[in-house]
This record gives C-alpha cells, structure tokens and sequence, in this order.
C-alpha cells in the first residue's frame, strides 16, 4: 500500500516535522497540498466541487480538495493507500499493526481510521449492532506524550465507526475512495446532529464533518488504541 502524507510547499517546516517524527517508516510520499489561499473559488464552484453557499474557510476547502485528490488516486489505481496529515505521529509498529488489522478486516472494507482528534469525541461499535460507544480523550495527555507514543508498540483492534472528528491518518479502499467522492462532493455547508454530543446540531466547516455524514452506510472502522495521534495545532492546520 502507498502511504501519502499531505504538506503545503509553503509550510516546509512542517514536513520536516513529520519525516522526523516518522522516519521509522519506510515508503512515505509527499502529496503537496492543495493551498486553499491561491485557489479560484469560483472555477471551484464550475466544476461542481463546490456548492455555491458552501461557507467553507479558503483552507478548509485546499485540504479538502487534496483528500479527494487522493481518493481518485486511489480508486483510479484500483490499490488501497495509507493517507496522513503533516500532524500524525505514528508508532513504531504501525507498518506491521496496519497491516495485521487490515488483514482482519472483511475483504469489502472502505475506510478505517487510525487516529482522530483528541479534543472531540469518537463514537463507535463496542459490539456490531449492539452497543455504542462513545470515547473521549485528553487533548492534553496526549501532546505531552506523542514523542513517547512514536516509540511505542501498539496491539489494536478494529470497530465500526459511526462519527468522529479529524483525519490524521487513515486507510482507504478503492471502493471506500469511490464511495467518499461521490458522497462528499460537491462540498456544502450542512447541519449534522452529533448523538455524542448530546443530539447537538453542528455546522460542517471541513471535510471530515461531511465524511461523518457516511460512515454509517460503509464499511468504515477506527481502531482501539490508535496507531496515529496527532497533536491536532489547529493555528497551523491546513484547514485554516
């Protein structure tokens, strides 16, 4: 599997950041992202990627657009891929652990996430079917131990996702690439109720807000520990 990692040319500090901080794995491609400061919004719109009253940031809509770039990669090859954000940190063992849990999964998988945001809840599948779960975390606790985290090796198991936040880093099948293009795009400003978060009603400002909208109609999974955290600095995020 191909392993991108997205990262602005205009932000070289931060893919040196993450080679570093990831330089046990082998095989990690760069996809520049897309930046959202230099884009025609407009011929965005014409070309049907857009909503016209989609409210997204200029950022928002760059990082966006870079995840569905790709996911046509991906479906386009027809061979499943490892994506990251220049944020993630990934364990030691990842390469080895991805791969067994992937290797688990049903032949018919689409996405599965390896990490989310730590400020934000993630509700998932504790038993198929039958009980829901939603996890919290320590956005705190982690930033202090990221560094350790990239030392450590994990054993992780894969549950069914129904909505969280944030993409640091996931894996994703032709059909689930497939499935995302065309549910996400064009990309539009809607309400999503959150039952984690009490049946609030939350705005979408990013992709990863609409992708939450599908993941309970695919083959989508999250996996328990995570085998990527990301320290998730939202003042340097390419959503900004």
């Amino acid at each position: 599997m191909n392993k991108f990692f997205i990262s602005l040319e205009r932000t070289p500090e931060r893919t040196a950041r993450f080679r570093e901080a990831n330089a046990h794995i082998q095989g990690l491609v760069h996809a520049p992202g897309i930046d959202g400061s230099v884009l025609d919004i407009d011929s965005i719109r014409q070309q049907h990627f857009l909503q016209a009253d989609c409210q997204f940031t200029r950022g928002a809509i760059g990082s966006g657009l870079t995840h569905v770039a790709l996911w046509g990669t991906v479906a386009k090859s027809g061979v499943a891929a490892h994506i990251f954000e220049d944020d993630a940190f990934l364990c030691r063992n990842f390469e080895e652990e991805s791969q067994r849990i992937i290797a688990s999964l049903p032949e018919d998988w689409d996405i599965i996430l390896w990490g989310n945001n730590s400020d934000t809840v993630l509700q998932f599948d504790l038993l198929p079917g039958i009980t829901q779960c939603v996890a919290t975390f320590s956005q705190d606790s982690v930033r202090e131990g990221i560094h350790t985290f990239r030392n450590m090796d994990v054993t992780s198991l894969p549950f069914r996702l129904d909505h969280t936040f944030g993409i640091c880093g996931y894996a994703i099948s032709p059909s689930g690439a497939d499935k995302m293009i065309r549910s996400c795009l064009p990309m539009k400003t809607v309400d999503i109720v959150y039952p984690s978060l009490g049946g609030r009603r939350l705005t979408a400002t990013s992709i990863d807000h609409l992708m939450n909208l599908h993941y309970r109609e695919m083959k989508a999974y999250t996996c328990l520990p995570p085998l990527c955290l990301t320290d998730n600095q939202t003042a340097q995020s390419l959503n900004k």
